[in-house]
């Protein structure tokens, strides 16, 4: 039997996606779906294989691959791949990262039917870039952009003056204040830190015990990490945990709302520290870098900070409370049919809406929603909320809520959460 050729960095991938390693011969390649791992060299060949640099071909044997990232990190050179032909072999691929390889040629995209997302070099590096045309129309393509030219200095635009109410606007925004003041945990995103398996973040690869079945949707799909919050590391007061790892868990499919079982809720009152990554490839786990569409792009490390929580308008109690607190305050009554909304004048609206904001994330304290509260006077506690930012978006600028009721909280009982999304 002749040898297989292959460039060393094609084989060390294959090798680390069966997770075999010396022992791996080519009747393990069935195992390999998710081939991204191509850092590390094995200077000793196996004996079914010779070193043939350049040569990528092997990929094309992979006859379950899903997914083929090559590297693109900009510090890295792009690699050298003499022939990208291997690919019309690939014939589950659906997701294709070749942004920082010497890929040109697009027209082979064609022979891949299930490719749902691709990502390629610049432009002026391509041929056949009319065969972009006729991918079908759920095939998403990027390209890497060049280097963007050097930006003007910034210039600092004056601070955005806060809305000034009357007197009695602020009278009744201090007293809605006072009646609803609650604690709220607000999560603040760290950029330029890349978070562990264990660390509070968002996105990801989560925490698990290999030992435990990971939580599915109800057509057997698994979920996708949303968020994890480490209280080892992020010190709380009740009714959050004291100790152990959250997780927040969803669906790819509408975010996790329309499918049967698409969200769940995992609380491990410990972690187990010898847990690695390395171990949790056999399970498969999908993150946000292998879905279509997903609120998040990136898997983002998250710190926490203590604050105060008041109710806003956008909670289905705020009328009710409005209306005994501006009696309270002005000695009437609101006229049949009258709200905050059209009770206050357009300089004590906007007041009231910037001293009672709920937008960002954060855990408990008070929800916002871009349409209506959908609770209809159940599950009062808000236990997680993940809103739209620079680098969140769920559909048009929305957000998504966790609610629980608190004696479960309390007891740490997180089987029954309501989950909702909307966006504008």
């Amino acid at each position: 039997m002749s040898k297989i050729k292959a460039d060393p960095l094609a084989l060390n991938a294959i090798i680390r996606a069966v997770l075999k390693g010396a022992n791996t011969t080519p009747e393990d390649f069935k195992r390999a779906t998710l081939v991204d791992s191509f850092s590390m060299i094995y200077h000793k060949f196996p004996s079914w294989a010779e070193p043939a640099p350049g040569d990528f071909s092997i990929l094309g044997m992979l006859e379950n691959m899903h997914t083929l990232h090559f590297p693109n990190d900009i510090g890295r050179p792009p690699i050298q791949v003499d022939d990208f032909s291997f690919l019309a072999s690939c014939k589950k691929l659906k997701r294709l990262d070749v942004a920082r390889t010497s890929f040109t040629d697009c027209s082979i995209l064609l022979q891949l039917p299930p490719l749902s997302y691709v990502r390629l070099p610049e432009k002026g590096q391509l041929t056949h870039l009319e065969a972009l045309e006729r991918l079908p129309k759920q095939t998403k393509v990027s390209f890497l952009n060049p280097p963007a030219p050097t930006p003007p200095p910034a210039v600092t635009p004056p601070p955005r003056k806060k809305p000034e109410g009357s007197e009695t606007v602020k009278a009744i925004v201090e007293e809605i204040k006072k009646r609803t003041a609650t604690d709220c945990y607000r999560l603040t995103v760290r950029p330029g830190v890349t978070p562990g398996l264990t660390d509070s973040k968002f996105g990801g690869l989560p925490y698990w015990d290999p030992a435990m079945p990971y939580p599915v949707d109800g057509a057997g799909k698994k979920l996708v990490l949303l968020a994890q919050i480490n209280f080892d590391q992020l010190q709380v007061d009740e009714p959050l945990p004291q100790g152990g790892l959250l997780q927040f868990f969803i669906g790819d499919d509408c975010f996790g709302l329309d499918c049967p079982g698409g969200h769940r809720v995992v609380y491990h009152a410990e972690i187990n520290p010898s847990v690695t990554a390395e171990q949790l490839r056999p399970l498969r786990i999908p993150t946000q870098a292998e879905t279509e569409i997903f609120p998040l792009a990136n898997s983002m490390a998250v710190t926490m900070e203590k604050t105060a929580g008041y109710m806003g308008p956008a909670d289905e109690r705020f009328d009710a409370l409005f209306a005994q607190v501006f009696r309270a305050i002005t000695g009437q009554a609101l006229e049949p049919g009258m709200h905050y909304w059209n009770t206050l004048a357009g300089g004590d609206y906007d007041y009231l809406y910037d001293q009672l904001s709920t937008d960002g994330h954060h855990l408990l304290g008070y929800p916002y929603f871009t349409q209506e509260d959908p609770r209809n006077g159940l599950y009062e506690t808000l236990l997680f909320q993940m809103d739209s930012d620079d680098d969140i978006l769920w559909g048009d600028c929305g957000v998504g809520n966790f609610f629980i009721d608190l004696e479960k909280l309390k007891q740490r009982d997180f089987s029954d959460v309501f989950y909702t999304w909307d966006c504008c």
